[in-house]
């Protein structure tokens, strides 16, 4: 092969796609959090320096990836219709449809530097959380003994101690949906048997799609 032909079939070559590498970064580290930028680059089917081009580190691509996500998730959450425990319980049951599978990679931000930045992006999650926990509090079926704010930011640490349980082999993703509710329906109040209640409903719900 020419040295011309070289430059013409590099220059021709498909441009870099970022969302390919990202996605491919997901799906890589999720199976392995610690694999290599170079098995990244072959899920992605791209030249290890064409990423390396857009992400010169490790860091760099894993920060991109997990604040990409974070964004996602984000502008994703609504309140849909039901009491104040189911709105909550279906926000985070389909958080969960969403993560369980790439639960190592989710865990990834929460054993990094990046948690803070990361619950930060998530904040409009909180909101919604937070606004129906006020609800719920006002008529006497969630707690009000702290700020709603808080119970919001109680009832993500439940899902998310659910889903580090998911990546570490503890907890079975499809059971671990129920957990996750009733966990986070627990911490906002209400009693175990009222918790799973909700999320029998649920689930019922989601399953009749």
């Amino acid at each position: 092969m020419s040295r011309l032909w070289g430059r013409r079939a590099s220059a021709e070559r498909d441009p870099v796609s970022d969302h390919a590498i990202l996605d491919a970064a997901v799906s890589v580290l999720s199976r392995d959090p610690h694999a290599p930028v170079e098995r990244i680059a072959a899920r992605a089917g791209v030249d290890p320096r064409d990423l390396k081009a857009l992400y010169p580190s490790r860091e760099a691509l894993l920060t991109a990836t997990i604040l990409r996500g974070a964004r996602r998730i984000a502008a994703a959450a609504v309140i849909e219709d039901g009491t104040p425990a189911e709105q909550i319980a279906l926000l985070l049951a389909r958080i969960w449809d969403d993560q369980a599978p790439v639960a190592p990679f989710t865990t990834l931000w929460m054993r990094s530097g990046l948690r803070g930045e990361v619950e930060e992006t998530l904040e409009p999650v909180r909101v919604l959380i937070a606004d129906a926990v006020a609800r719920g509090a006002g008529v006497g079926a969630m707690r009000a003994d702290v700020p709603e704010t808080t119970v919001a930011w109680l009832v993500e640490q439940a899902v998310l101690t659910c889903l580090a349980g998911v990546a570490d082999g503890a907890i079975d993703a499809t059971a671990g949906r129920r957990l996750a509710i009733t966990h986070a329906l627990s911490a906002a109040g209400l009693a175990w048997d009222a918790a799973a209640a909700v999320a029998e409903r649920v689930e019922l719900r989601l399953d009749r799609g």
